[in-house]
Protein backbone atom coordinates (compact mmCIF):
# COMPACT_ATOMS: atom_id res chain seq x y z
CA UNK A 1 0.00 0.00 0.00
CA UNK A 2 1.34 3.12 -0.54
CA UNK A 3 2.10 6.06 1.63
CA UNK A 4 -0.90 7.69 -0.22
CA UNK A 5 -3.25 5.29 0.02
CA UNK A 6 -2.59 4.37 3.42
CA UNK A 7 -3.49 8.54 4.05
CA UNK A 8 -6.50 8.36 2.30
CA UNK A 9 -7.69 5.30 4.25
CA UNK A 10 -6.71 7.33 7.57
CA UNK A 11 -9.05 9.59 6.40
CA UNK A 12 -11.79 7.49 5.43
CA UNK A 13 -11.65 5.90 9.15
CA UNK A 14 -11.92 9.24 10.38
CA UNK A 15 -14.14 10.22 8.47
CA UNK A 16 -16.64 7.47 9.27
CA UNK A 17 -15.64 7.14 13.00
CA UNK A 18 -16.82 11.44 12.02
CA UNK A 19 -20.24 10.48 10.73
CA UNK A 20 -20.78 7.60 13.68
CA UNK A 21 -20.42 10.45 16.40
CA UNK A 22 -22.62 13.43 14.75
CA UNK A 23 -25.06 9.92 14.25
CA UNK A 24 -24.94 9.45 18.04
CA UNK A 25 -25.09 13.24 18.84
CA UNK A 26 -28.32 13.52 16.99
CA UNK A 27 -29.68 10.08 18.14
CA UNK A 28 -33.23 11.68 18.98
CA UNK A 29 -34.50 11.70 15.00
CA UNK A 30 -33.03 8.33 14.41
CA UNK A 31 -33.38 5.59 16.83
CA UNK A 32 -37.00 5.37 16.34
CA UNK A 33 -39.87 5.92 14.07
CA UNK A 34 -43.42 6.85 14.58
CA UNK A 35 -46.44 5.48 12.78
CA UNK A 36 -49.84 7.70 13.08
CA UNK A 37 -53.44 6.16 12.43
CA UNK A 38 -56.91 6.16 13.19
CA UNK A 39 -58.01 2.97 14.72
CA UNK A 40 -61.75 2.98 15.08
CA UNK A 41 -62.17 6.21 15.25
CA UNK A 42 -59.31 6.71 17.96
CA UNK A 43 -55.76 8.31 16.74
CA UNK A 44 -53.19 6.05 18.28
CA UNK A 45 -49.53 6.94 17.70
CA UNK A 46 -46.93 3.83 17.73
CA UNK A 47 -43.21 4.53 18.55
CA UNK A 48 -41.14 1.68 16.98
CA UNK A 49 -37.99 1.13 18.57
CA UNK A 50 -35.31 -1.71 19.70
CA UNK A 51 -34.27 0.53 22.63
CA UNK A 52 -36.51 -1.27 25.44
CA UNK A 53 -37.49 -4.86 26.18
CA UNK A 54 -40.62 -3.80 27.07
CA UNK A 55 -44.07 -2.85 25.81
CA UNK A 56 -45.95 0.42 26.93
CA UNK A 57 -49.28 1.20 26.04
CA UNK A 58 -50.98 4.38 27.30
CA UNK A 59 -54.89 5.37 26.92
CA UNK A 60 -54.92 9.59 27.69
CA UNK A 61 -58.52 11.02 27.62
CA UNK A 62 -58.24 14.65 27.52
CA UNK A 63 -60.90 17.32 28.37
CA UNK A 64 -62.00 20.68 30.34
CA UNK A 65 -60.81 21.24 33.65
CA UNK A 66 -63.53 21.59 35.79
CA UNK A 67 -63.65 21.47 39.46
CA UNK A 68 -66.72 19.54 39.41
CA UNK A 69 -65.12 16.80 37.52
CA UNK A 70 -61.48 16.60 38.52
CA UNK A 71 -62.27 15.38 41.77
CA UNK A 72 -64.74 12.50 40.35
CA UNK A 73 -62.08 11.72 37.61
CA UNK A 74 -59.41 10.62 40.21
CA UNK A 75 -61.25 8.73 42.02
CA UNK A 76 -62.91 6.90 39.16
CA UNK A 77 -59.44 6.52 37.58
CA UNK A 78 -57.91 4.54 40.44
CA UNK A 79 -61.19 2.37 40.57
CA UNK A 80 -59.96 1.59 37.69
CA UNK A 81 -57.06 -0.17 37.55
CA UNK A 82 -58.20 -1.91 40.91
CA UNK A 83 -61.21 -4.31 39.62
CA UNK A 84 -62.95 -5.14 36.39
CA UNK A 85 -66.00 -7.56 35.42
CA UNK A 86 -63.58 -10.55 35.11
CA UNK A 87 -61.16 -9.73 38.13
CA UNK A 88 -63.52 -8.92 40.67
CA UNK A 89 -61.08 -8.87 43.59
CA UNK A 90 -57.67 -6.36 43.17
CA UNK A 91 -55.33 -9.82 44.18
CA UNK A 92 -57.03 -11.85 41.45
CA UNK A 93 -56.24 -8.89 38.77
CA UNK A 94 -52.42 -8.51 40.61
CA UNK A 95 -52.22 -11.62 39.88
CA UNK A 96 -53.53 -12.37 36.62
CA UNK A 97 -51.05 -9.48 35.64
CA UNK A 98 -48.01 -11.31 37.53
CA UNK A 99 -48.99 -14.56 35.45
CA UNK A 100 -48.32 -12.38 32.37
CA UNK A 101 -44.46 -12.10 33.31
CA UNK A 102 -45.50 -9.18 36.43
CA UNK A 103 -47.11 -6.30 33.60
CA UNK A 104 -48.02 -3.06 35.62
CA UNK A 105 -51.18 -1.40 35.05
CA UNK A 106 -51.05 2.08 36.13
CA UNK A 107 -53.28 5.44 36.01
CA UNK A 108 -52.43 8.56 36.45
CA UNK A 109 -53.89 12.47 36.80
CA UNK A 110 -52.40 15.86 34.73
CA UNK A 111 -53.09 18.92 33.43
CA UNK A 112 -52.13 19.85 29.65
CA UNK A 113 -52.42 24.06 29.59
CA UNK A 114 -56.52 24.31 30.56
CA UNK A 115 -57.25 20.75 30.06
CA UNK A 116 -57.32 17.84 32.76
CA UNK A 117 -56.15 14.40 31.31
CA UNK A 118 -56.46 10.70 32.59
CA UNK A 119 -53.80 8.39 31.64
CA UNK A 120 -54.41 4.47 31.87
CA UNK A 121 -50.91 2.84 31.19
CA UNK A 122 -49.59 -0.79 30.64
CA UNK A 123 -46.25 -1.89 30.51
CA UNK A 124 -45.30 -5.68 29.81
CA UNK A 125 -42.86 -7.70 28.44
CA UNK A 126 -42.28 -8.35 25.36
CA UNK A 127 -43.04 -11.66 23.74
CA UNK A 128 -39.77 -11.94 21.93
CA UNK A 129 -37.65 -11.76 24.76
CA UNK A 130 -39.80 -15.03 26.65
CA UNK A 131 -39.64 -18.85 25.95
CA UNK A 132 -43.63 -19.75 26.43
CA UNK A 133 -45.82 -19.17 23.41
CA UNK A 134 -47.94 -16.50 24.26
CA UNK A 135 -49.73 -13.24 23.18
CA UNK A 136 -48.93 -11.18 26.00
CA UNK A 137 -49.39 -7.71 23.91
CA UNK A 138 -53.05 -9.52 23.04
CA UNK A 139 -54.23 -10.04 26.38
CA UNK A 140 -53.46 -6.84 28.16
CA UNK A 141 -55.03 -4.80 25.19
CA UNK A 142 -57.87 -7.35 25.74
CA UNK A 143 -57.90 -6.77 29.51
CA UNK A 144 -57.34 -2.95 28.98
CA UNK A 145 -61.10 -2.54 27.02
CA UNK A 146 -62.39 -4.52 30.09
CA UNK A 147 -60.73 -1.77 31.95
CA UNK A 148 -62.63 0.79 29.83
CA UNK A 149 -65.91 -1.03 30.12
CA UNK A 150 -66.48 -2.36 33.68
CA UNK A 151 -67.23 1.05 35.44
CA UNK A 152 -70.86 0.87 33.41
CA UNK A 153 -71.62 -1.96 35.05
CA UNK A 154 -71.40 -0.75 39.00
CA UNK A 155 -73.89 -1.29 40.83
CA UNK A 156 -74.59 -1.69 44.47
CA UNK A 157 -72.24 -4.57 44.96
CA UNK A 158 -69.66 -2.47 44.24
CA UNK A 159 -70.81 0.21 47.31
CA UNK A 160 -67.73 -1.28 49.73
CA UNK A 161 -65.13 -0.99 46.76
CA UNK A 162 -66.31 2.35 46.04
CA UNK A 163 -66.41 3.92 49.81
CA UNK A 164 -62.59 2.02 50.41
CA UNK A 165 -61.18 3.51 47.43
CA UNK A 166 -63.13 6.66 48.33
CA UNK A 167 -61.45 6.77 52.32
CA UNK A 168 -57.87 6.03 50.89
CA UNK A 169 -57.84 8.87 48.38
CA UNK A 170 -59.39 11.14 50.84
CA UNK A 171 -56.91 10.35 53.10
CA UNK A 172 -53.98 10.75 50.37
CA UNK A 173 -55.40 13.97 49.64
CA UNK A 174 -55.02 14.93 53.87
CA UNK A 175 -51.44 14.04 53.76
CA UNK A 176 -50.59 15.96 50.63
CA UNK A 177 -52.26 18.81 52.94
CA UNK A 178 -49.86 17.65 55.76
CA UNK A 179 -46.96 19.25 53.92
CA UNK A 180 -46.33 22.94 54.75
CA UNK A 181 -44.20 23.26 51.62
CA UNK A 182 -47.35 21.77 49.16
CA UNK A 183 -49.73 23.50 51.56
CA UNK A 184 -48.23 27.02 51.12
CA UNK A 185 -48.06 26.49 47.33
CA UNK A 186 -51.65 25.19 47.22
CA UNK A 187 -52.86 28.75 48.85
CA UNK A 188 -50.17 30.27 46.52
CA UNK A 189 -51.71 29.27 43.62
CA UNK A 190 -55.45 30.10 45.43
CA UNK A 191 -54.65 33.22 46.12
CA UNK A 192 -53.40 34.04 42.34
CA UNK A 193 -55.97 32.11 40.78
CA UNK A 194 -58.83 33.32 43.15
CA UNK A 195 -60.85 33.79 39.92
CA UNK A 196 -60.03 31.07 38.16
CA UNK A 197 -60.07 27.10 37.38
CA UNK A 198 -56.59 26.97 37.35
CA UNK A 199 -56.66 26.65 41.22
CA UNK A 200 -58.06 23.30 40.69
CA UNK A 201 -55.34 21.34 40.97
CA UNK A 202 -55.18 18.30 38.66
CA UNK A 203 -55.08 15.56 41.52
CA UNK A 204 -58.74 16.62 43.07
CA UNK A 205 -60.07 18.97 45.86
CA UNK A 206 -60.09 17.18 49.21
CA UNK A 207 -63.45 19.34 50.01
CA UNK A 208 -65.19 17.44 47.53
CA UNK A 209 -64.36 14.03 48.11
CA UNK A 210 -67.00 13.12 51.46
CA UNK A 211 -70.28 13.90 48.54
CA UNK A 212 -69.08 11.62 45.83
CA UNK A 213 -71.62 8.93 45.34
CA UNK A 214 -70.98 5.74 43.33
CA UNK A 215 -73.53 7.30 40.70
CA UNK A 216 -71.33 10.37 39.91
CA UNK A 217 -68.35 8.28 39.34
CA UNK A 218 -70.68 6.32 36.78
CA UNK A 219 -72.08 9.94 35.17
CA UNK A 220 -68.15 10.81 34.74
CA UNK A 221 -67.61 7.68 33.33
CA UNK A 222 -70.10 7.53 31.13
CA UNK A 223 -69.45 11.67 30.22
CA UNK A 224 -65.14 10.55 29.75
CA UNK A 225 -65.80 7.82 27.86
CA UNK A 226 -68.71 9.71 25.21
CA UNK A 227 -66.98 13.70 25.22
CA UNK A 228 -63.16 12.95 26.19
CA UNK A 229 -60.84 13.12 23.45
CA UNK A 230 -59.02 10.44 23.52
CA UNK A 231 -55.39 8.91 22.01
CA UNK A 232 -53.86 5.48 22.51
CA UNK A 233 -49.85 5.66 22.47
CA UNK A 234 -47.58 2.58 22.73
CA UNK A 235 -43.63 2.27 22.18
CA UNK A 236 -41.46 -0.89 21.90
CA UNK A 237 -40.21 -3.34 19.35
CA UNK A 238 -43.83 -3.71 18.43
CA UNK A 239 -44.97 -6.80 15.59
CA UNK A 240 -46.56 -5.68 12.19
CA UNK A 241 -50.00 -6.81 13.87
CA UNK A 242 -49.91 -3.99 16.69
CA UNK A 243 -52.58 -2.21 15.31
CA UNK A 244 -55.11 -4.71 14.89
CA UNK A 245 -54.05 -5.67 18.49
CA UNK A 246 -54.39 -1.88 19.42
CA UNK A 247 -57.77 -1.91 17.64
CA UNK A 248 -59.18 -3.94 19.95
CA UNK A 249 -59.18 -1.38 23.19
CA UNK A 250 -61.72 0.09 22.43
CA UNK A 251 -64.15 1.74 19.45
CA UNK A 252 -66.03 5.07 19.02
CA UNK A 253 -68.51 5.36 16.21
CA UNK A 254 -67.25 9.24 15.88
CA UNK A 255 -64.09 11.04 16.05
CA UNK A 256 -63.67 13.59 19.63
CA UNK A 257 -61.48 16.22 18.94
CA UNK A 258 -60.74 18.71 21.74
CA UNK A 259 -59.05 22.35 20.64
CA UNK A 260 -56.13 22.89 22.90
CA UNK A 261 -55.14 25.76 24.46
CA UNK A 262 -54.17 27.42 27.38
CA UNK A 263 -55.91 29.52 29.73
CA UNK A 264 -56.54 33.29 28.67
CA UNK A 265 -53.98 36.46 29.55
CA UNK A 266 -55.05 38.15 33.22
CA UNK A 267 -53.84 41.48 33.00
CA UNK A 268 -52.01 42.33 36.81
CA UNK A 269 -53.34 45.52 38.34
CA UNK A 270 -51.56 44.91 41.61
CA UNK A 271 -49.49 42.28 43.26
CA UNK A 272 -51.46 39.85 45.49
CA UNK A 273 -49.92 39.70 49.06
CA UNK A 274 -50.76 37.49 51.98
CA UNK A 275 -49.50 36.02 55.44
CA UNK A 276 -50.55 33.40 57.13
CA UNK A 277 -48.68 32.01 60.70
CA UNK A 278 -48.57 28.48 62.00
CA UNK A 279 -46.17 26.80 64.38
CA UNK A 280 -43.04 26.26 62.06
CA UNK A 281 -39.16 26.45 62.03
CA UNK A 282 -38.72 27.53 58.44
CA UNK A 283 -40.81 30.03 56.86
CA UNK A 284 -42.37 29.15 53.43
CA UNK A 285 -41.67 32.30 50.54
CA UNK A 286 -43.64 31.39 47.08
CA UNK A 287 -44.07 33.95 44.31
CA UNK A 288 -46.38 33.45 41.33
CA UNK A 289 -45.87 35.36 37.82
CA UNK A 290 -47.39 35.59 34.64
CA UNK A 291 -46.00 35.92 31.14
CA UNK A 292 -48.51 36.51 28.00
CA UNK A 293 -48.36 35.99 24.62
CA UNK A 294 -45.53 33.69 23.79
CA UNK A 295 -45.48 31.80 20.78
CA UNK A 296 -44.03 28.03 20.08
CA UNK A 297 -40.23 29.05 19.99
CA UNK A 298 -40.67 32.40 22.49
CA UNK A 299 -41.88 29.32 24.86
CA UNK A 300 -38.44 27.68 24.36
CA UNK A 301 -36.53 30.63 25.16
CA UNK A 302 -38.77 30.97 28.70
CA UNK A 303 -37.89 27.77 29.23
CA UNK A 304 -34.28 28.08 28.67
CA UNK A 305 -34.88 31.21 30.80
CA UNK A 306 -36.03 29.72 34.05
CA UNK A 307 -33.59 27.15 34.13
CA UNK A 308 -31.39 29.91 33.93
CA UNK A 309 -33.28 31.87 36.87
CA UNK A 310 -34.23 28.74 39.35
CA UNK A 311 -34.62 25.58 37.88
CA UNK A 312 -31.27 24.30 37.85
CA UNK A 313 -28.58 23.80 39.95
CA UNK A 314 -26.31 26.05 37.67
CA UNK A 315 -29.44 28.90 38.08
CA UNK A 316 -29.27 32.57 39.52
CA UNK A 317 -31.46 31.58 42.29
CA UNK A 318 -29.38 28.49 43.84
CA UNK A 319 -25.76 29.84 43.49
CA UNK A 320 -26.88 33.17 44.62
CA UNK A 321 -29.75 32.96 46.78
CA UNK A 322 -28.83 29.96 48.65
CA UNK A 323 -25.01 29.63 47.76
CA UNK A 324 -23.37 33.08 48.30
CA UNK A 325 -26.06 34.82 50.26
CA UNK A 326 -26.85 31.92 52.45
CA UNK A 327 -30.86 33.45 52.43
CA UNK A 328 -32.73 30.69 51.29
CA UNK A 329 -32.22 26.94 52.81
CA UNK A 330 -33.90 25.80 49.15
CA UNK A 331 -35.24 27.62 46.18
CA UNK A 332 -35.89 26.59 43.07
CA UNK A 333 -38.12 27.77 40.32
CA UNK A 334 -40.89 26.23 37.51
CA UNK A 335 -42.34 27.10 34.96
CA UNK A 336 -45.70 26.35 33.14
CA UNK A 337 -45.05 26.64 29.62
CA UNK A 338 -48.18 26.17 27.72
CA UNK A 339 -50.11 28.53 30.28
CA UNK A 340 -47.51 31.13 30.79
CA UNK A 341 -46.65 31.55 34.10
CA UNK A 342 -43.56 31.04 36.53
CA UNK A 343 -43.65 30.09 40.21
CA UNK A 344 -40.83 30.50 42.53
CA UNK A 345 -40.87 28.55 45.89
CA UNK A 346 -38.59 28.92 49.09
CA UNK A 347 -37.93 27.94 52.20
CA UNK A 348 -35.91 30.76 54.52
CA UNK A 349 -35.70 31.72 58.17
CA UNK A 350 -38.77 33.82 59.24
CA UNK A 351 -36.54 36.54 59.60
CA UNK A 352 -35.49 36.89 56.25
CA UNK A 353 -38.65 36.65 54.05
CA UNK A 354 -38.48 40.07 52.79
CA UNK A 355 -34.99 40.48 52.13
CA UNK A 356 -34.87 37.29 50.07
CA UNK A 357 -38.38 38.45 47.86
CA UNK A 358 -36.29 41.49 47.20
CA UNK A 359 -33.03 39.57 46.22
CA UNK A 360 -35.19 36.94 44.09
CA UNK A 361 -36.66 40.12 42.30
CA UNK A 362 -32.92 41.69 41.56
CA UNK A 363 -32.22 38.37 40.29
CA UNK A 364 -35.11 38.89 37.57
CA UNK A 365 -33.66 42.22 36.42
CA UNK A 366 -30.20 41.22 35.49
CA UNK A 367 -31.95 38.72 33.21
CA UNK A 368 -34.34 40.96 31.95
CA UNK A 369 -31.42 43.34 31.71
CA UNK A 370 -29.25 41.13 29.49
CA UNK A 371 -26.50 40.66 32.46
CA UNK A 372 -25.35 37.17 31.76
CA UNK A 373 -22.68 35.59 29.64
CA UNK A 374 -23.21 33.60 26.39
CA UNK A 375 -21.64 31.16 27.92
CA UNK A 376 -23.98 30.66 30.65
CA UNK A 377 -26.97 30.36 27.64
CA UNK A 378 -25.11 28.07 26.56
CA UNK A 379 -24.49 25.34 29.36
CA UNK A 380 -27.90 25.35 30.09
CA UNK A 381 -28.93 24.70 26.65
CA UNK A 382 -26.25 21.70 26.85
CA UNK A 383 -27.89 20.56 30.32
CA UNK A 384 -31.40 20.53 28.43
CA UNK A 385 -30.31 18.75 25.60
CA UNK A 386 -28.90 15.92 27.85
CA UNK A 387 -32.09 15.45 30.30
CA UNK A 388 -34.74 15.42 27.16
CA UNK A 389 -32.02 12.61 25.85
CA UNK A 390 -32.52 11.08 29.25
CA UNK A 391 -36.38 11.62 28.99
CA UNK A 392 -36.31 9.67 25.50
CA UNK A 393 -34.22 7.08 27.52
CA UNK A 394 -37.25 6.01 29.48
CA UNK A 395 -40.94 4.45 27.45
CA UNK A 396 -42.68 6.98 28.95
CA UNK A 397 -40.63 9.49 28.68
CA UNK A 398 -40.69 9.17 25.19
CA UNK A 399 -44.75 8.56 24.88
CA UNK A 400 -44.78 12.16 26.68
CA UNK A 401 -42.77 14.06 24.25
CA UNK A 402 -45.01 12.33 21.17
CA UNK A 403 -48.08 13.35 23.31
CA UNK A 404 -46.92 17.01 23.43
CA UNK A 405 -46.09 17.30 19.57
CA UNK A 406 -49.14 16.37 19.14
CA UNK A 407 -50.68 19.09 20.87
CA UNK A 408 -48.70 21.51 19.84
CA UNK A 409 -49.15 24.54 16.98
CA UNK A 410 -47.56 23.74 13.64
CA UNK A 411 -44.12 24.35 13.63
CA UNK A 412 -41.39 24.31 10.54
CA UNK A 413 -38.54 23.59 12.82
CA UNK A 414 -37.92 21.02 15.44
CA UNK A 415 -37.18 21.23 19.30
CA UNK A 416 -33.49 20.88 18.73
CA UNK A 417 -33.63 24.26 16.01
CA UNK A 418 -36.05 26.07 18.38
CA UNK A 419 -33.36 25.29 21.15
CA UNK A 420 -30.30 26.49 18.79
CA UNK A 421 -32.23 29.79 18.24
CA UNK A 422 -32.51 30.68 21.59
CA UNK A 423 -30.04 33.27 22.08
CA UNK A 424 -28.99 36.05 25.18
CA UNK A 425 -31.30 38.76 23.22
CA UNK A 426 -34.20 36.40 23.27
CA UNK A 427 -34.28 35.41 26.73
CA UNK A 428 -33.58 38.83 27.96
CA UNK A 429 -36.80 40.17 25.38
CA UNK A 430 -38.67 37.24 27.04
CA UNK A 431 -37.87 38.21 31.13
CA UNK A 432 -38.81 41.86 30.58
CA UNK A 433 -42.52 40.03 30.01
CA UNK A 434 -42.49 38.08 33.28
CA UNK A 435 -44.28 40.05 35.49
CA UNK A 436 -45.05 39.21 39.59
CA UNK A 437 -48.14 38.62 40.15
CA UNK A 438 -49.07 36.91 43.71
CA UNK A 439 -46.47 36.64 46.92
CA UNK A 440 -47.42 34.63 49.94
CA UNK A 441 -45.83 33.58 52.71
CA UNK A 442 -46.31 30.61 55.19
CA UNK A 443 -44.29 31.80 58.53
CA UNK A 444 -44.01 31.70 62.18
CA UNK A 445 -46.80 34.09 64.66
CA UNK A 446 -45.14 36.15 67.01
CA UNK A 447 -45.85 33.96 69.75
CA UNK A 448 -43.67 31.65 68.31
CA UNK A 449 -40.97 34.51 67.55
CA UNK A 450 -40.61 34.87 70.68
CA UNK A 451 -40.73 31.42 72.22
Amino acid sequence: MTLREMVSSVRAVAANRAMYLYRMKNREFSMYTVNKNLLNNVPSVIVETDKFKTITIQLVFRSISERERVTKRNLLSRMMIKRTDTFLKEADLLNHLAYLYGAHLTSTTGRKGRDHTVTIGMELVNDKFIYEDMDIVGEMCKLLNEVLQSPFNYDASDEDFFNKEKRLYRNRLKSMKDNRAQASFQAMVNLMFEEEDYKYFSFGVLEDVESLTLEDIKEEHSRMMAEDELKILAVGAVDEDIEDKLSKIHQREALVELKHQPYPDKAIEQVKRETDAQKIEQAKLNMGFRVSDLDLQERMAFNVMNQMFGGSASSLLFQNIREKMSLAYQISSQIDIRNGYMFVMGGVDPKNTEKAETAILRELETLQRGEFEDDFVEEVKRMMRVNRKEVMDKPKGLLALEYNRMLQDEHSSSWEERLAAVDSAMIADVSKRVVLDTVYVLTRSEEDEQN
